[in-house]
């Protein structure tokens, strides 16, 4: 194990909880004992998750009804940075993260300017993790890598932590799972440093053994959400430019049967101006994504 002191204000552990009393209490007093303090979020669990929390050390945020993981992450943000804190690190309250981790993902924000760590389970082998939801994770993580222009192992991990530029600079807004795609999308436009340090996930206890085919998808099709809005020119303005040329070759087949008074189908014709619209559409969308993207860029 790594064990580092670093001196900061304060550093916590922040929580997104639900439904979890039976690992809560303990996953908080563990975490207590590397952090000053420890922040749930209790998503409108229907248990004794909150008070169970309370008991143990932490303070509990509540939200009156379940918004999901992602609504969870942005009101521990939010918090994180009403306390001012110097480090936030987020784990899963079901046991799957182990808080004797904490020091070994805290360690590389004292050197070299370090923003975000991600303790991957796959950077020394996890042969625990069932190998269809293994092989789930590692085509949406290879989607995040390709677009955001990053490198990681891990994309769906969260256990993480944060250094106060980054809790400062990054403001989730996605409710759902894909919210911790979403943070690497806004780590990457940041231009804030991001490494990775392995770890062990426990899978007693959680129900991370069943395949959950909704949940892979959903998230695959907003890491595509972002990379779309990341690469415009690839994926709008290219698609666009090739469906008028496509246009433009059947336009040129119509002219020249009409004016060699040949057999003219009309619905080249009309083939011919859906490409075109089609594709001036998307060769547009792409300009103005772009456009925007340069902006927003030189805004942060």
């Amino acid at each position: 194990m790594i064990h580092c002191i670093i001196n900061v204000d304060l550093k916590l552990v922040c929580i997104p909880a639900f439904n979890v009393e039976k690992t809560i209490g303990g996953i908080v007093k563990e975490s207590l004992l590397h952090v000053d303090k420890v922040l749930v979020c209790d998503d409108g669990s229907t248990d004794n998750t909150a008070r169970i929390a309370e008991e143990n050390g932490a303070e509990v945020i509540k939200h009156e009804k379940n918004y999901g993981y992602g609504a969870a992450l942005i009101t521990l943000f939010d918090k994180a940075r009403e306390k001012n804190a110097d480090i936030m690190i987020t784990l899963d309250g079901d046991g799957q993260h182990i808080p004797e981790f904490i020091p070994r993902l805290v360690a590389p924000l004292s050197y070299d300017g370090v923003d975000v760590v991600i303790g991957s389970r796959f950077l020394q082998g996890d042969s625990n993790s069932p190998r269809f939801g293994k092989h789930g994770i590692k085509i949406v993580t290879s989607a995040t890598n390709i677009g955001n222009n990053i490198k990681v192992t891990d994309a769906q991990s969260g256990f993480r932590a944060y250094s106060k530029r980054a809790i400062q600079s990054i403001h989730p807004t996605e409710y759902g799972m894909s919210v911790g795609t979403e943070i690497l999308t806004k780590v990457a436009n940041k231009g804030l440093k991001l490494v990775e340090v392995p770890i062990v996930i426990s899978y007693d206890g959680t129900d991370s053994q069943s395949p959950k085919i909704p949940y892979g998808v959903t998230v695959l099709m907003n890491v595509l959400k972002y990379m779309t809005v990341r690469h415009p020119i690839i994926f709008y303005g290219f698609p666009g430019t090739a469906l008028v040329i496509l246009g433009a070759i059947l336009g040129g087949q119509f002219l020249q049967a009409y004016l060699n008074h040949q057999s003219i189908y009309y619905g080249s014709l009309l083939g011919t101006v859906v490409l075109f619209m089609f594709g001036a559409i998307l060769m547009v969308t792409a300009v103005l994504l772009f456009a925007m993207s340069v902006l927003i860029k030189e805004k942060q």
